[in-house]
């Protein structure tokens, strides 16, 4: 666990055992005269002490390497291929089953000799080594074969946590037209899928479609050296999983809506299509395959002031969790989604930190993009603006990694203001690498659930209807009485329920 989730969330269960963790955060206050409007919330779902399961859980791993002619060019690129394929094996757990696909324009499984899977002991990631260091660079690229090869692979194990690691230099050329879209959907219910660009002839809106869709993600290698490090890393995180899947169950109040599901970390994506409806009042999401991790969801509830009663609090909607598959593992009481129609324009404008946290990150992802396609589209000052923006963001939100990453887009000459000078010429692999990170996001790091704050100290109340107004304000907006600007103490009204949102905000739209 990191320090920052045991800042947020305290160490694993007293008993040291599994759990999840569910919290809902929300600014629960909404203006009265908005009428019919949505509620936006943070749905976080933390999975914890799952290594000893993790240990003890089936798992298969297919490992497809793109064996095309462009790989034996700069010969780094399949030398390092060779290389992070044989660590990759390496680290599989004893009991994994496990196979390696050399990738062309069809797709062929290298090992073991026999088709089928392979059990990981010593003596098969042996053997699997020196079939590693043998794979060639010989042919075209066709990566709907490849991952539809793995998903048959896949269907034939009794594995409940099934992971295939895709390495490739180039795009989808020698596929029929619209067959990966095809595969992946066919793919999607059965095995997440993480990919890798080498080089720079890959595509990143393609590897990018392809991690969104099998629940994975995608990342470019920025140095040949680096790859054995990725596979490492990739293998590793699918070598700790021991949930298949979490399901999350929203159940509205009747006449209930859900607008939006999005995930807003540890990547964005927008789950609205994906979600099923067991009843009429009831939206589930299925989520795969966990470790120890924390994922975040932004909701959106509509809610109507129509029959509520002000200054009390209405559940929306009730927020609770499924695990997939023959599990004890405890599950976390549901948590509510609520609504207090209020006409104090004070209360109903807060932002919660959390929620505008990811509105911001979510313009960053946006700012990436916009740039890197003003820059294909041969506008410089569109993309030198865009990218500033994106730094000054990055900046204010403190991601390393995306700093690192458009450092090779721009020159930053002040990360705080957003001033940067465009990079000239620009590498093709700084370009995707860029793009295809565009989706990650940063963590929000804060405290869980804050004591209810107080009134701030420049808020008066009016002695006349008890309205809270601005110390600024010389009359109450509400009844217009004269305002004696003394600060009130805090006595005569509620303050947020700590659990974060904004009501009427935006929508973080990815």
């Amino acid at each position: 666990m990191s320090e920052d989730d045991r800042k947020q969330y305290g160490p694993d269960g007293a008993d040291g055992g599994p759990a999840l963790t569910l919290r809902v955060h929300q600014n629960k206050y909404l203006p009265v005269s908005a009428g019919r409007t949505e509620m936006h919330a943070i749905v976080s779902v933390r999975a914890q002490g799952l290594g000893p399961a993790a240990a003890r859980t089936a798992a298969s791993e297919v490992i497809v390497i793109d064996c095309s002619m462009s790989m034996s060019w700069p010969p780094t690129k399949i030398a390092a291929a060779r290389r992070a394929t044989a660590t990759a094996v390496g680290i599989l757990r004893d009991g994994t089953r496990f196979a390696i696909v050399e990738g062309t324009e069809h797709a062929q499984i290298v090992y073991p000799f026999t088709g089928g899977m392979a059990v990981a002991g010593p003596d098969t990631k042996a053997a699997a080594a020196r079939v590693a260091a043998r794979l060639p660079a010989i042919g075209g690229t066709a990566i709907g074969s490849w991952l539809d090869l793995a998903r048959r692979l896949h269907l034939r194990q009794p594995a409940a946590i099934r992971h295939t690691l895709l390495l490739t230099d180039g795009r989808n050329e020698h596929d029929p037209p619209g067959y990966l879209d095809q595969v992946l959907d066919a793919c999607a219910p059965h095995f997440t899928c993480d990919a890798r660009g080498i080089g720079d002839g890959w595509d990143a809106a393609e590897l990018k479609r392809i991690a969104r869709r099998l629940h994975g993600r995608a990342d470019a290698v920025l140095e040949d050296s680096a790859l054995a490090a990725e596979f490492e890393e990739m293998v590793s995180s699918s070598m700790a999983k021991a949930l298949a899947g979490v399901r999350i169950r929203i159940r509205t109040r009747s006449g209930g809506r859900i607008g939006f599901v999005k995930q807003v970390h540890p990547t964005r994506a927008d789950l609205t299509e994906e979600g099923v409806r067991p009843d009429e009042r009831t939206w589930e999401w299925t989520t795969r395959a966990w470790g120890d991790e924390t994922r975040e969801y932004q909701v959106s509830v509509l809610a109507d002031p129509r029959g509520d009663p002000m200054g009390e609090d209405v559940e929306l909607a009730a927020v609770e969790l499924v695990v997939e598959g023959d599990t004890a593992l405890p599950l976390p009481e549901p948590e509510s989604v609520l609504v207090q129609w209020t006409d104090d324009m004070v209360l109903s404008s807060r932002i919660d930190p959390r929620l505008a946290h990811y509105d911001a990150d979510s313009e960053l992802g946006h700012a990436i993009t916009a740039g890197c396609d003003a820059y294909e589209a041969g506008d410089r000052e569109r993309a030198r603006h865009q990218w500033g923006r994106a730094v000054q963001l990055a900046h204010q939100l403190g991601s390393e990694k995306m700093l690192t990453r458009l450092g090779g887009l721009v020159h930053i000459l002040d990360a705080a203001t957003g001033e940067v000078r465009i990079r000239e010429p620009i590498r093709p692999l700084d370009l995707n690498s860029a793009i295809v990170v565009s989706e990650e996001s940063v963590h929000f790091v804060g405290a869980e659930r804050p004591e209810p704050a107080a009134p701030p100290a420049e808020d008066v109340i009016c002695p006349a209807c008890l309205r809270r107004a601005p110390a600024t304000a010389g009359f109450c907006q509400q009844c217009n009485a004269p305002l004696s600007g003394e600060p009130d103490g805090g006595s005569g009204a509620e303050g947020t329920d700590g659990r974060g949102g904004t009501g009427g905000g935006t929508d973080g739209a990815i």
